[in-house]
């Protein structure tokens, strides 16, 4: 009967250690697709910009500037690699905030014309409202960019003719609140409890955008990494809003 007892225990011991070691591929399989993700933009940013200069798309002063957008966008995609390579912090379900006092609606109008500018061909229009006084958030920059961005790539891919998308910057007693609204086609209600979720992609962006279904989960992980969130406000065939919280810097 003892023998038996510890051949059972052994074996709920052996299906345990089995089990961790799930836990950590999977974690180790998420945190690849993770880094495929999120390499990705700057490098498609990058192509884009120096084939329209190598193409004569764009000449002179022009190409000067887009020259110089690839070369911050590289520098930006160097500090990717260097976060993102931070994995025991991401196993760990943490991801590595390196915060800096920041005036958000500078910095956000920054990331959405540069955002714009390595879209040549796209007659997208973006408007940043103004808020009616500066608001300071103490924010990891490089990471905040990478939420704004995904949220302006998604709203890009929603979009059909005469996109546009409209960012709104609000102050509450503690917090700011970032709405960025498009006028695409919208998410169904059928998939809107599950667009946060890893891995998922809706029915409609499976046709048209190829990728890992990780942008939003990402953007909402690093959000809430910084005391804010990201939701979704609403959507319909009119368009979607989501709101994207930061704390006020103290």
């Amino acid at each position: 009967q003892e023998v038996l007892q510890h051949l059972q225990l052994l074996a709920v011991k052996l299906q345990a250690s089995e089990t961790e070691r799930e836990k950590l591929e999977h974690a180790k399989q998420e945190w690849i697709a993770g880094i495929s993700h999120d390499l990705k933009t700057p490098v498609t940013s990058i192509s884009g910009l120096l084939q329209a200069v190598n193409e004569d798309v764009v000449t002179g002063a022009e190409a000067k500037e887009f020259i110089e957008i690839s070369l911050k966008e590289t520098t930006r995609l160097q500090q990717m690699i260097e976060s993102l390579l931070s994995f025991n912090s991401f196993a760990a379900g943490g991801i590595p905030i390196y915060p800096i006092k920041t005036q958000i609606y500078p910095f956000v109008s920054q990331v959405f014309n540069q955002w714009v500018a390595t879209l040549p061909d796209s007659q997208l229009m973006i408007n940043v409202e103004k808020p009616l006084r500066e608001i300071d958030s103490t924010i990891d920059p490089l990471k905040v960019e990478q939420i704004l961005i995904n949220l302006a790539q998604n709203a890009l891919h929603a979009i059909q003719a005469d996109g546009h998308i409209n960012v709104t910057i609000k102050e509450t007693d503690h917090s700011i609140e970032i709405y960025i609204k498009d006028n695409g086609s919208g998410i169904s209600m059928e998939e809107q409890p599950f667009i946060f979720e890893r891995f998922y992609r809706g029915n409609a962006k499976k046709l048209k955008v190829r990728g890992l279904g990780l942008g939003l989960s990402y953007s909402r992980m690093i959000a809430r990494a910084h005391g804010g969130d990201l939701l979704l406000i609403e959507s319909s065939k009119d368009g979607s809003i989501f709101c994207f919280t930061l704390p006020k810097a103290t």
